[in-house]
């Protein structure tokens, strides 16, 4: 049986009104909204918000090189094609 501790958070009435919306919008209290958040935060690992941008921005380009990898070489690429596959994947991810 784990033992919580209560903390009392003060925040800005802007700030409870976007984290109340929010909360409202996924279904649960603000209360368990904030949990989610510091346990987030916590669970970063000390990572800075430029170190996770950087990371995020290195795991791009990795995907950019994977996609040109895959493009067939010396051929021309159509780019409408392209765009209305990745629209395609992006609509089946959403749907699941």
């Amino acid at each position: 049986m784990s033992v919580r501790k209560a903390i009392t958070l003060q925040l800005e009435a802007g700030d409870y009104d976007r984290l109340a919306a929010e909360a409202k919008r996924l279904g649960m209290s603000p209360g368990a909204l904030a949990r989610v958040y510091v346990r987030t935060a916590l669970a970063g690992n000390g990572e800075t918000a430029a170190e996770r941008r950087r990371r995020a921005g290195l795991a791009a380009l990795q995907g950019l090189a994977a996609l040109r990898d895959r493009l067939p070489e010396g051929e021309p690429v159509d780019v409408v094609q392209l765009i209305r596959d990745g629209r395609e994947e992006l609509d089946r991810r959403t749907a699941l």
